[in-house]
Order: C-alpha cells, then sequence, then structure tokens
C-alpha cells in the first residue's frame, strides 16, 4: 500500500469510528453522525436495523426548518433521508428492492415531509421555458441533433453513429465541459428544483449550452437522472427534447424531481421499466409521449453462429456484483453437475478482488461457492473484448440478475447463437420483467426450472435449430436497420414511429 493510500484509509477508519461515537449526541450533531455511520455500514454491504428510525430523525429535522422558513437548510437533510432511502445496498443485494416491492410505502415518508410536495409533485407557478424560435430549415436540410451526457456514452454512441450515417446533423454536449459553478451537481439540482417550486425561478441555462440549443432541431438527453432533471429546469430549453431512461435511473430520485410537461418525448429501453416508473410517479404521462426503443448490441450482430456449441457449457457476462447474483448460476451448476459432470460454468467479466481480505460479505460467499466447486468447473476469464467469440463456444448464456433493464448480454448470447436462460428478475418481477423482453419459454422462475429447461433441451430438442431460431429472433428485433430506424422516427420531428 501506497503512502497516500494508508494515510487515506487511516482517515476513513478514524471518520468511521468519529462517527460511530458521535450517534449519542443529541441534536443535529447527532442525527449527522448517526447519518454517516448507517451510509458507511452500507457502503460496506450491511444494512443497519435502526436505517429507517436515522431516515425518520432526518426527515424530521428537515420539517423542523421548513416550519421555521429555512427551507435551504432543510432541503440538506431531506437530501440525507433520500441517500439513505436510495442507497445502492438497500436496492442491488439479496435483499428485495423496497421501491420495487412497494413504490407507495417507499415513497410515503418523502411524500409526508413537509418539503414533499413542493419537490415531488409538478410546481404550481411554473412560467415554463423559453425556447428558440421555430428554425425555417430548406427541404432536404439535414436534422440538427445535439445530444447531451455526462460522461457516460457508452450506450448512445452506436445510436449517434447510425443517425449521423443517416444523414442526421449531430453534435455532443458534455456536460463537464461546464465549468464547475455551471454543472448539474446532485446539490444544485436540488436546489433549482426547490427554486422553482418556492418561487417559480427557473434555473439560468449556461452559455456553452444555451449556443447548442439555438442551433439544434432536437435535443437527446442520455440517462434519465440528474442531467435530465437540470434541463427540465433550465429558463431556456430546446425546440424539442427528447429523454432517454435505462434502468439505473429509476433507483435515483430524479425522475421524481424532472418537470415533465417541457418534455417532448421520452423514450424506454425496456417497458418494465417504464410501468415502475409510472408507479413511482404519476408525471410521466405528463411529457408529450413515452415509448419503447431498443438498444443497439455494443458489439453487432455478429456473424451467423457456427455449430460448434458446447451444450454442457454455460457462459454468464458480468458476475461479480450483488444484483447480478452469480450464487444463482453457482447453485444451478451444481445441480446440473449431480446427475451430468460434464457441465462447466465460464464467467466473463471483472472478478474477485486480488486479496480476499478486501472482498465484501457478498464475495466472500461467491469465493467460498467458487473454491467448494470441483476443479476445472468453472472458468474466469475476466474482462474480454472478444465477448462474442467467446459466446460462440458456449450452450447457454445465463441471466441470473436479481434486477435488468434488458441485459444485453443475453442478446449478444442470443445474437452468437447459444440458448437462453433467462431468470425472471426478482426485483422487476411485479412489472412483467423479463417476460415483457423475452419469449416465455426462455423466462425461468428458479434453479429447479432452470435445470429442467437445460435437461429437456438436450434430451429432446434439435440445439442447431433452437439456436438459429435464437439467432432469429435477436436479428429481428437488433438489426442495425431496424434499430436505427426506430431512433430517427422517434426522434425526427413530425415523425411518428
Amino acid at each position: 500500500m501506497s503512502r497516500q493510500a494508508a494515510v487515506r484509509a487511516a482517515r476513513t477508519h478514524a471518520l468511521r469510528w468519529a462517527a460511530r461515537g458521535a450517534r449519542v449526541l443529541p441534536g443535529a450533531p447527532g442525527d449527522r453522525a448517526r447519518y454517516m455511520d448507517t451510509m458507511d455500514r452500507m457502503d460496506r454491504g450491511e444494512l443497519p436495523a435502526d436505517g429507517a428510525d436515522v431516515q425518520d430523525a432526518l426527515l424530521t429535522r428537515s420539517d423542523a426548518l421548513v416550519a421555521a422558513g429555512r427551507h435551504e437548510e432543510a432541503l440538506g437533510w431531506f437530501d440525507k433521508a433520500l441517500r439513505l432511502a436510495y442507497h445502492p445496498a438497500q436496492h442491488y443485494d439479496a435483499t428485495p428492492s423496497p421501491l420495487a416491492t412497494d413504490p407507495a410505502a417507499f415513497l410515503a415518508p418523502f411524500r409526508a415531509a413537509r418539503l414533499g410536495p413542493l419537490l415531488l409533485d409538478l410546481p404550481a407557478h411554473d412560467p415554463g421555458p423559453r425556447r428558440p424560435a421555430p428554425r425555417t430549415a430548406e427541404d432536404g436540410a439535414p436534422v440538427r441533433l445535439l445530444v447531451v451526457a455526462q460522461r457516460n456514452w457508452t450506450f448512445v454512441d452506436p445510436v449517434i453513429e447510425s443517425l449521423g450515417a443517416r444523414g442526421v446533423e449531430i453534435r455532443r454536449f458534455e456536460v463537464d465541459s461546464l465549468t464547475v459553478a455551471e454543472r448539474p451537481s446532485r446539490e444544485r439540482v436540488l436546489r433549482a428544483r426547490l427554486d422553482l417550486a418556492l418561487h417559480g425561478r427557473r434555473l439560468p441555462t449556461p452559455a456553452p449550452l444555451a449556443e447548442q440549443i439555438e442551433w439544434a432541431d432536437v435535443v437527446l438527453v442520455e440517462w434519465g437522472h440528474h442531467v435530465l432533471t437540470w434541463m427540465s429546469l433550465l429558463e431556456l430549453m430546446p425546440r424539442r427534447t427528447v429523454a432517454r431512461f435505462h434502468r439505473f435511473e429509476v433507483y435515483t430520485p430524479f425522475p421524481l424531481l424532472t418537470v415533465y410537461p417541457v418534455i417532448d418525448r421520452v423514450l424506454f429501453v425496456s417497458g418494465h421499466v417504464r410501468i415502475l416508473l409510472d408507479h413511482l410517479t404519476p408525471h410521466l404521462s405528463r411529457a408529450g409521449s413515452v415509448l419503447e426503443v431498443e438498444n443497439f448490441l455494443a458489439h453487432g450482430l455478429g456473424p451467423e453462429p457456427g455449430a460448434g456449441h458446447d451444450p454442457h457449457l454455460l457462459a454468464q457476462v458480468g458476475w461479480v456484483r450483488p444484483v447480478k447474483d452469480v450464487l444463482f448460476t453457482l447453485d444451478l451448476l451444481e445441480h446440473l453437475r449431480e446427475t451430468d459432470p460434464r457441465f462447466r460454468l465460464l464467467l466473463v467479466g471483472p472478478g474477485l478482488p486480488d486479496s480476499s481480505a478486501d472482498d465484501s460479505a457478498h464475495e466472500r460467499k461467491v469465493r467460498a461457492r467458487l473454491a467448494a466447486l470441483p476443479a476445472g468447473s468453472v472458468q474466469i476469464l475476466g474482462p474480454r473484448d472478444d465477448v462474442p467469440d467467446v459466446l460462440a463456444g458456449a450452450g447457454w448464456i445465463v441471466s441470473s440478475s436479481l434486477v435488468e433493464g434488458v441485459h444485453e448480454a443475453v442478446m449478444e448470447g442470443l445474437a452468437a447463437g447459444c440458448l437462453p436462460l433467462v431468470r425472471d428478475w426478482p426485483g422487476a418481477r411485479a412489472y412483467g420483467g423479463a417476460r415483457t423482453i423475452y419469449r416465455e419459454d426462455w423466462v425461468v422462475a428458479d434453479v429447479d426450472a432452470a435445470a429442467e429447461r437445460v435437461r429437456s433441451v438436450l434430451e429432446g430438442g434439435d440445439l442447431a435449430a433452437l439456436s438459429r431460431d435464437a439467432r432469429r429472433w435477436v436479428v429481428a428485433r437488433r438489426s442495425p436497420e431496424y434499430v436505427v430506424q426506430r431512433y430517427e422516427d422517434a426522434i425526427v420531428p413530425g415523425r411518428r414511429p
């Protein structure tokens, strides 16, 4: 460990114990210490038994400050409660997400708080944004598209490339190119949302972004998190605004804070995510229109798969994070090997820490399960750039996740000719989940059902025919020509998808 790392570790350790010691203090210092200690425990994968009590105390303190007319101070405590409620440990480990299990109960404390109506209802006195004058373009002139994102361009890059190839004139706007004082930080977005609710004031649009908004016919905002909320609060907004949601964003508070009536179209990459957001907020329906548009495959469709698939080889891409629940897949492997030791598992993607001393509680369980399996039954490849080639030899692509939006790795596996084993994702099941995307016979309820599907296919199915069928299914839904047409129809003014 470097000296700098050692200093950081010592500082973290000292702060951790200081927060724990200060939990007993009365008033604001004690509430702050209890918040910091609870956050620290959740950062390390714990779910403290008194977490709900800490959250309630933070909201009580926020309410008292609102009663005293100190709204900005109240907002800080309200946000602390939001951070606890939306912490990943609450939603991505083996415990069912309270947000997905019962959205109304999850949000009830926030709706009941004094700031709740101000932040979670649509602003009562919104003057609305100013927009550029209509642009009169010559017939045949290209549509001007501005794409706005912050750091993560992974999924939208293929959209940009494909629309550009169709003649759309495209510019990018990286939010982090703004000065620190202008960027949409969490705190700035929350303050702006409260300011609009209290005073009917919209946020000044930074000059560099305003210049691009004046140029564009359409602005596509990638990711429906704080950047979209920020865009919906600006004093100058685009002629036409299109937003795109994946899944991650719905597990943040920002979709509840977005001013949807000023958004012209909202795109979702999966239907069950839209249904969940509908359960969380009634305001999504106030957007101009809402529809589903698929992602491009990260590696394309690739060539027609060959016949070299090993029917006894399972593959999983992405496995170490708790939400991927690789323990489900390891249970399945063990189940299958009880009657046929030829079954093996291929794990692709980032793995466990180099040292077991750095393991989280989840990682310790995974490491122990892997160690208990026979040598050679699991192969760990680590991150790979040639995922389609790796999958070309596997018989099955597994999605064992607790929750997914689409699970693009399954789509890649289908394109490579693998047969799908898609768990009925527990965190999305109530909203249609995997069955809103994949065929019914590909979705399995539990480990026993997954094992039964594998065995029944191997006993009586034509694997080559099933592989070709899987490939045809994904080609129909993810061919570049089909997907880019969907985006063009969704984005170009006047088009109907």
